[in-house]
């Protein structure tokens, strides 16, 4: 076992694709290659070594009626018989010590395996097995390492990733390289429509969409055959190129090193499964002899205080300026190496077994506590004196206590610290190198060691034992809670508290030092992260503030919208922005109150002029497994119910009225494939909480602002607004808004798009607004 070398042999690496179709004439259905007349048309491979460089092969199947060869693609080769084929490939798959590609797992594998049985190639089959590698049962071949890179993605490198379609992937890791655009599913029309032969050799896409008639694929989205031969190169290219530039086999080979792994076990086994593996022998590297006995998680202790989680508090819908954040250093890691936390140092007891056993309470304890607002108001903690202390424990309140043994060494803190040192080196030689296998490292470390909280807190994890976890988020909340009060004391008022960080207006200092005196924790530390501009605190786990560069950044928005909710977010933050911290003079000639309506209407008026196409605005979102959903009605729910196999994945979908009846609310959530417009209300609808506490803060500031927000986007009088707002555009070709204020007072504004100049005018007479109105 050598943790430090991570560099890899020169082994010849392949990375490989396949392209199915499903031959008895289900054009909808995905040929997995489980049902007999699935067949794979096309295979191409990247394979490479550091001494003979890169060689690349394609292997195809003629389409029907097709006799010469299609394209001359360097090391192409045409067949009429996919037998011939897979032959060749698997020959051409002997020299490489590691295939790879992506979702092989899943697909390509078990398709290929699938097409050897039904073809009685049993001489070949014979090389294929199966392991269990944790939960995994994956392929085996020829005792070659199989590295699925969805799997690696997935699993360490998801940082930044839209999704894990391999397209994602590549516009994000690789910049300027994508999937070529065009459907695999044209692919079909290709070997099944008998005259595609005529067409095979053709350059004109038009010319062979015509011919060919593929119904489901638009001609955008369509090739020609030599198109799509470039497809399939393309992207075993793509899996060749991610493969060198996150230097994944030395990766692999580091990990392993930790506790003498093979390569594909460090891919796919779970932090849990490595930690323990990591523990039984890194621990042991590092001089300790460790018999591991893992605990089951056991039942919750009787009294009033049961699990909590982190604490979250902030003065809700607030702005702010220059505001400093100060954020703990890995809080829960330096939390259990600060108080020696480890399986036989650290327990809970009743107050009743503390006062039974005079060994416990010769040790360190702390009362074991639920928090709340109160504690923000209530000091505990003494900042007022010269060092932070836990509250103390008093058998007569406190039903619970944490009980510490600090004077034996634990081997659980001394593998965390470490993982810690280790990280910072390799964060050292990520600054020096640029090397993105150190990034990498330093990540999948920070990842291992916070995980180790969690780990331990779910009954299914074979290091689970609660009494750790519950112990470290309890001394978590006491450490931010008496940072929170030290802040107060020092006459600073923190704004917003998360988990780990305080944010600070007004914080004169880059640095922390004042509070990491008080504190005077060994391994806790406060650190300076930044600071802002400007605030805007919505709610808990909801805040927008602005960089020093001027960077507007949300947080608790949704993070993967589509353009036309990106628009109207930035429309209203835009608005919203101006009203509250650059507030213009000469907009006063309109109230407060009427510019909020106004930036409301406007903006849905202007999305609705807006190109409808659902493919470009669709919304995507994570799934999870059907069972996991508590809701029955939910968008993804509907969407899974109809396709199951997109469970853990992202999806791609949008809202269309038009597509189905009322009573038929499965057909509202609709596949991005099988919708024909968006419908900009419902995702107006989706975001419509943030909107409004954002339209609220800046100018109606009205206590319940969601009413007159719902009086507006009521369906009935919504179409009858666009309508009549419709009906004067056609006939004036001028843009308007006309909106009511208690009936009396009446707002009206110009909007002429195509000059892109506007003009607002208040009309207070309500004669004047009858004759506005029956224009």
């Amino acid at each position: 076992m050598q943790p430090d070398r991570y560099d890899s042999p020169d082994w010849t690496i392949g990375a490989f694709d396949l392209e199915t179709v499903p031959m008895d004439g289900a054009e909808d259905r995905v040929p997995t290659g489980l049902d007999a007349s699935d067949k794979i048309v096309m295979i191409s491979l990247y394979r490479w070594n550091k001494r003979k460089g890169v060689q690349t092969f394609l292997l195809y199947l003629l389409p029907p009626g097709t006799t010469a060869k299609i394209a001359s693609f360097p090391r192409s080769y045409a067949y009429e018989s996919e037998e011939s084929m897979i032959k060749d490939f698997l020959r051409l798959l002997d020299p490489c010590q590691v295939v790879t590609g992506y979702n092989i797992y899943k697909f390509d594998l078990k398709c290929l395996i699938c097409r050897l049985l039904f073809l009685k190639m049993y001489d070949s089959l014979a090389y294929f097995s199966s392991m269990r590698v944790g939960t995994e049962i994956v392929t085996t071949y020829k005792e070659k390492l199989i590295v699925d890179l969805y799997q690696y993605f997935k699993t360490f490198s998801g940082y930044d990733l839209p999704g894990f379609k391999l397209d994602d992937v590549a516009r994000v890791k690789l910049k300027d390289e994508a999937k070529i655009p065009i459907k695999s599913q044209g692919i079909w029309y290709w070997y099944t429509r008998p005259e595609a032969y005529r067409w095979a050799h053709s350059e004109n896409v038009a010319e062979c969409h015509a011919a060919l008639n593929p119904g489901r694929v638009p001609l955008t989205q369509f090739g020609t055959f030599r198109m799509y031969l470039e497809y399939c190169l393309h992207d075993s290219k793509l899996v060749y190129m991610l493969f060198e530039k996150e230097t994944v086999l030395d990766f692999l080979v580091g990990r392993a090193n930790f506790s003498s792994l093979p390569a594909d076990h460090a891919l796919l086994l779970g932090n849990s499964s490595f930690l323990k593996d990591v523990l039984q022998t890194y621990g042991t590297l590092l001089g300790f002899f460790i018999n591991t006995h893992f605990f089951n998680i056991q039942e919750e202790k009787t009294g009033q205080e049961t699990y909590q989680g982190a604490l979250n508090h902030c003065q809700l819908q607030q702005a702010y300026e220059n505001v400093a954040v100060l954020d703990f250093v890995s809080m829960y890691p330096s939390s259990l190496l600060s108080a020696n936390m480890c399986y036989g140092t650290c327990g809970i007891l009743t107050s009743d077994e503390w006062l039974a056993s005079p060994t416990a309470q010769t040790l360190t304890t702390i009362p074991y506590r639920n928090h709340s607002e109160e504690n923000f108001k209530q000091d505990e903690w003494g900042s007022d004196s010269p060092h932070f202390h836990y509250p103390t424990f008093d058998p007569n309140r406190d039903s619970l206590a944490i009980v510490i043994n600090q004077n034996t060494v634990a081997f659980l803190p001394c593998v965390v610290e470490h993982f810690i040192e280790l990280r910072k080196k390799h964060q050292r030689q990520w600054k020096e190198t640029s090397s993105v296998y150190h990034y990498n490292a330093q990540l999948c470390i920070k990842i291992l060691i916070n995980s180790l909280y969690g780990i331990m807190a779910n009954k299914d994890s074979c290091l689970a034992y609660l009494d750790i976890p519950k112990s470290i988020v309890s001394l978590s909340r006491n450490q931010i809670l008496g940072s929170y009060h030290r802040c107060k004391h020092l006459k600073f008022d923190p704004c917003y508290i998360d988990t780990d960080s305080l944010m600070v207006p007004e914080w004169p200092w880059n640095h922390c030092d004042t509070i990491n005196e008080w504190l005077n924790l060994p391994k806790v530390e406060l650190k300076y992260e930044q600071r802002m501009k400007r605030l805007l605190v919505l709610c808990k786990k909801r805040y927008i503030y602005e960089t020093e560069k001027g960077q507007i950044v949300t947080k608790g928005f949704q993070k993967r919208i589509n353009p036309i909710v990106e628009f109207m977010s930035d429309v209203i933050l835009k608005a919203v922005w101006q009203a509250i911290f650059l507030p213009d003079e000469a907009e006063q000639t309109v109230s407060l109150t009427s510019q909020g309506w106004i930036v409301l209407v406007d903006t849905l008026l202007r999305v609705m002029y807006m190109c409808r196409d659902p493919k470009k605005f669709s919304i995507c979102r994570k799934t999870k497994n059907l069972e996991d959903y508590k809701s029955k009605s939910c968008t993804a729910m509907r969407i899974l119910t109809k396709y199951p196999d997109k469970a853990n994945d992202y999806v791609d979908y949008t809202y269309s009225r038009s597509d189905g009846a009322a009573s038929e609310a499965t057909k509202w959530v609709l596949d991005v494939e099988e919708c024909e417009w968006v419908n900009y209300e419902q995702l107006f609808m989706s975001q419509k909480k943030i909107y409004c506490t954002l339209l609220n803060m800046a100018f109606w500031k009205l206590p319940d602002p969601i009413k007159w927000f719902d009086l507006i986007l009521n369906t009935l009088h919504w179409k009858s607004f666009v309508h009549a707002e419709l009906k004067y555009y056609y006939k004036t070709r001028k843009r308007f808004v006309l909106l009511v204020e208690q009936k009396v007072r009446y707002t009206f504004k110009i909007n002429d798009h195509f000059k892109r100049k506007r003009g607002t005018l208040v009309l207070d007479n309500e004669e004047t607004a009858k004759k506005v109105k029956n224009c």
